[in-house]
């Protein structure tokens, strides 16, 4: 018996010993992080500019520079960076934009990184030549972010990324936080491309220039600015627009915000200046008798931020006075913005397509292929609701001497 134990107590050793030699001879055949590419290998790029000349596609990009992140250094010109000293750019061209990618690799020492480019400014150049082949290449090439914010160049999309902001550390980040403030169109890379490949294939793209600079400063030392709107049919560029025809345009397209409107009321001297708060267009599309037809509901809330009439606004009547004069002016935006979709561009950009294929699947199903030709015969019915939520601070006028005083 006490043999048999002994026997057992060593096959017992023998088999813990097996399995503890398994994990060793597995990591044998490991072949560990040998591909890896280390960080200070990296060229990082923050931002990145199309352009289009002489046949040729001119990518720019905008590269961070670690090392000089924390020295506070000045730099002057386009390549030595901005006044943190911790950017840099450089441009290359060809044929395609892939072409262009590859030799801009050749322009830079490290291994170009794309994964943290948060910014893509297309100029009109490249719009008019179409916007197809870069989506494609954006969407395909594995490391471009399908979240980064697109904007238009009022110029070439090169001279914005140069720019120096005094306020910023790049003009990269001066472009994304002007993205977070919705200064304008918010699109992303994923919904440019659902735009122009859906049903109105459209997208309306917020337009950027720059700041001249300041007397006696660098040439570069300025930012960019929010200036109007790109419209874009199909993949194209067709037109540029301005205030007050943006407003309507970003009232219906649900994009409106950061912005203050004055308003006149009939009959009373002055004007209140409003802010919109939880401004709301809705689309509600029928098709009856062969007719087809949208009703768009606009509904907001709005605050007074000034007020330079003699009124209080604590007066109830004052205040629907107001409130009407205030529909009206929304509501004449609106018709601006529909004339010019409808009968001058005749470019669905509200998005019309996607309403009544949701809510007439069949109909749709048969006539999108003449979408072209319906949209500008839509039938149009605007209604406006508003309501004034807040007054400010105060509810009289101020600076206006009292009654008892005059």
């Amino acid at each position: 018996m006490k043999m048999k134990g002994c026997h057992a107590m060593r096959r017992g050793l023998a088999q813990v010993g097996r399995l503890a030699l398994l994990p060793v001879l597995c990591s044998l055949l490991l072949s560990g992080c040998w591909d890896r590419i280390e960080v200070n290998d990296l060229a990082i790029v923050l931002a990145t500019g199309i352009d289009y000349a002489d046949n040729k596609v001119q990518l720019t990009a905008q590269f961070f520079i670690p090392r000089k992140a924390g020295t506070g250094s000045g730099g002057s010109g386009s390549l030595e960076g901005s006044p943190s000293g911790v950017t840099m750019t450089r441009t290359a061209e060809g044929i395609t934009i892939a072409e262009a990618l590859n030799r801009l690799q050749r322009k830079v020492s490290r291994n170009v990184f794309w994964g943290h480019c948060e910014v893509l400014v297309i100029s009109k150049a490249a719009g008019k030549h179409g916007l197809r082949e870069f989506i494609d290449f954006l969407l395909r090439y594995p490391q471009f972010r399908e979240h980064a914010y697109v904007f238009s160049a009022g110029e070439d999309a090169k001279s914005l990324l140069e720019l120096l902001p005094p306020l910023e550390r790049s003009s990269a980040e001066s472009l994304r936080e002007m993205g977070n403030l919705k200064l304008g169109t918010r699109i992303t890379v994923l919904e440019l491309a659902q735009s122009i490949e859906g049903p109105s294939r459209s997208v309306i793209l917020t337009q950027l220039l720059r700041l001249p600079p300041e007397p006696g400063q660098n040439q570069y030392a300025s930012d960019p600015f929010v200036r109007g709107l790109s419209l874009y049919k199909n993949d194209r560029y067709i037109k540029t627009i301005d205030e007050p025809l943006t407003i309507g345009v970003l009232m219906l397209a649900n994009e409106l915000n950061n912005i203050i409107m004055p308003t006149e009321v009939e009959d009373y001297k002055g004007g209140v200046s409003i802010r919109p708060i939880n401004m709301r267009a809705t689309m509600n599309p029928q098709i009856t008798g062969g007719k087809w037809k949208m009703k768009i509901h606009i509904e907001s809330e709005g605050e007074v931020v000034l007020n330079t009439t003699d009124m209080t606004l604590s007066d109830a009547k004052f205040r629907k006075v107001l409130e009407k004069a205030w529909e009206k002016k929304l509501e004449g935006y609106a018709q601006m913005a529909l004339h010019m979709a409808q009968k001058q561009l005749k470019t669905d950009f509200f998005k019309f397509a996607v309403e009544f294929r949701r809510h007439y699947p069949k109909q749709w199903l048969q006539n999108k292929a003449n979408w072209e030709q319906i949209f500008p015969q839509v039938e149009t019915e605007i209604s406006v609701r508003t309501v004034i939520v807040r007054t400010g601070k105060s509810t009289e006028p101020q600076g206006i001497p009292d009654q008892e005083d005059s």
